[in-house]
């Protein structure tokens, strides 16, 4: 147990990348925690889904996350949405923890991928979807659909962060995601990659917090494995058009979005209508960038 005056260690991890040292403070910080379904071998999809919200929000549902666990006697470090969902005994804590969520402000935020239209890409393709555009060299990561959606999520949430606001990133990823994810994100953070990506300013930091210790990412882990399930059934149906069941967890997990938008995933056709998007801007740009000889 946790007493008022012990910082948790997300406390700590926040003080490394957003230090409060004494300068001006920014005017709003927001802190986005994600989690992943569906990067092992054999997914037909892959999601990555989370929320963002104030600080002071998540230390609200930090503390409420605490009590019911301990309410079920379930040790935070033995918190595992993927082996809860299957468990008719956990049924009613999953359903407290899920009404939560839905008590402060914190929005939901989902992306996800259809694998195998993924995979039917060219190399070259593939290596541009993931990161790879605009650097010197780079090889993107084609064998990890992971990073199409990571950078939707990355975007959702800056779009929403206050201008002269910095935004939080805090992924439940192991070292085989992590490295990588670091990269890029610092490629986009600090270079011209990505040219349409107006709110990119808003970035601050990412870090890969133990989710055993930290509530906030497994409120994300709950969401994503209720989201990935949904995610699977209509892949496997090949009907999108299928509303979430009122009342179900992930209907409770989702009541906090502020668009529809915010929850979506990428096939074939969205990959095509992106790759030509990308070469209308390309082309608008190399005309801009032309010399005039007529002046």
């Amino acid at each position: 147990m946790v007493s008022k005056s012990q910082p948790f260690k997300i406390d700590e991890l926040i003080e490394l990348i957003h230090p409060r040292d004494g300068h001006e403070k920014i005017i709003a910080m927001v802190e986005a925690y994600f989690d992943e379904s569906g990067i092992h071998d054999g997914a037909q999809v892959c999601v990555i889904a989370g929320y963002f919200g104030r600080q002071n929000a998540w230390r609200k549902i930090e503390s409420g996350w605490r009590t019911i666990l301990r309410k079920y006697n379930l040790e935070l470090e033995d918190f595992h949405a993927k082996d809860l969902i299957k468990s008719q005994n956990h049924q009613s804590m999953l359903r407290e923890l899920a009404t939560c969520i839905t008590k402060y402000d914190i929005f939901a935020i989902s992306a996800g991928v259809i694998v195998s239209d993924f995979k039917e890409m060219d190399q070259g393709h593939r290596k541009w979807f993931t990161g790879d555009a605009g650097r010197s060299g780079g090889t993107g990561a084609p064998s990890k659909p992971y990073f199409v959606p990571f950078q939707l999520c990355l975007q959702k949430v800056t779009d929403y962060t206050p201008a002269g606001a910095k935004a939080h990133f805090f992924f439940g990823l192991d070292r085989t995601f992590s490295g990588y994810a670091t990269e890029l994100f610092s490629q986009i953070k600090d270079s011209g990659y990505t040219v349409n990506w107006q709110t990119k300013k808003r970035l601050g930091n990412i870090a890969f917090p133990s989710a055993k210790e930290t509530p906030q990412l497994q409120v994300a882990d709950l969401f994503v494995h209720l989201t990935y399930l949904h995610f699977t059934e209509r892949n496997k149906e090949k009907n999108w058009e299928v509303n979430v069941t009122s009342g179900s967890l992930l209907h409770l997990c989702l009541a906090k979005t502020r668009s529809k938008m915010d929850h979506v995933f990428q096939n074939n056709e969205c990959f095509y209508l992106t790759i030509e998007k990308a070469k209308t801007i390309l082309e608008k740009h190399k005309a801009k960038a032309a010399p005039n000889f007529l002046h």
